[in-house]
């Protein structure tokens, strides 16, 4: 569990490295799916909602959505109680649903940049923008294999997805916006540590420079106050089950947490 002073510095920030949520066996399984699936993305059988290169072909990102339904270990992961409990102290949600998982993989040397970006304006079937996302580390991340920024508090400051559109090349951030100082902090991460950031937070990640993989996995939670927003279009929107403005729910949806 969070302490108070934890849980208080994620609300200050709007994002906080916690702890250790995978064993080293359950990294290793976690890294051979990852390459597995990727292997296996033309074969029958179940697969990925989404799995494609979301940068250049010279610079790869690969990006996987729901990988829970093609990995019986990715399946397991997001169900980790410590993970849903920590993300329940985070956001005080009674009862948690994945609205869906997401893995990034910057291969050593040519893996490319994430561009700045806030996560709620890119998932417009959603309401409130109040979602918080577990990230966890397959790979020990750092500066040099490509890991997370973030800028602090900026949480806070609402949605400037236009803003942050404008930025021309990853380290192309002003020092300030509407009055506001722009600090930008970069988060590395050890394998199996989970890194909790808010939907509004500004952040990015640079280049894989190293000689190292750089593999994660982001699962994106929805609270009970979490709702369809049917005029917003997504790469989930197809498996949506319930009406507009109705409580997110439904099988590709499923329930990891619940407080009664």
């Amino acid at each position: 569990m969070l302490t108070d002073k934890e849980v208080q510095q994620f609300h200050a920030d709007g994002y906080l490295r916690g702890g250790t949520v995978a064993s080293e066996e359950e990294v290793e399984l976690l890294r051979s799916e990852v390459l597995r699936v990727i292997d296996n993305r033309d074969a029958p059988g179940f697969q990925p909602v989404l799995l494609h290169n979301m940068a250049r072909a010279e610079a790869p990102v690969w990006q996987i959505v729901n990988i829970w339904e093609a990995s019986e270990a990715f399946r397991k992961l997001i169900y980790n109680q410590k993970i849903a409990e920590e993300m329940s102290q985070l956001t005080g949600a009674t009862s948690l649903r994945i609205f869906h998982d997401q893995i990034q993989y910057k291969p050593a040397t040519t893996g490319g940049v994430n561009m700045w970006h806030q996560d709620a304006p890119l998932w417009p079937i959603l309401a409130p923008m109040t979602e918080v996302t577990a990230w966890v580390a397959l790979d020990d991340v750092d500066e040099e294999n490509g890991c997370m920024s973030m800028v602090p508090g900026s949480h806070r400051w609402g949605n400037h997805i236009d803003f942050l559109n404008t930025f021309k090349t990853f380290d192309d951030v002003p020092a300030e916006f509407e009055g506001r100082p722009i600090e930008v902090r970069t988060c590395p991460v050890k394998k199996g540590e989970v890194h909790f950031h808010h939907a509004l937070t500004w952040h990015g990640s640079n280049a894989n420079r190293s000689g190292r993989p750089r593999r994660a996995i982001a699962i994106h939670f929805m609270t009970q106050d979490t709702r369809f927003v049917g005029s917003g279009d997504h790469v989930m929107k197809p498996f949506v089950e319930v009406g507009d403005g109705e409580v997110m729910a439904g099988e590709h949806f499923p329930l990891v947490y619940s407080a009664t």
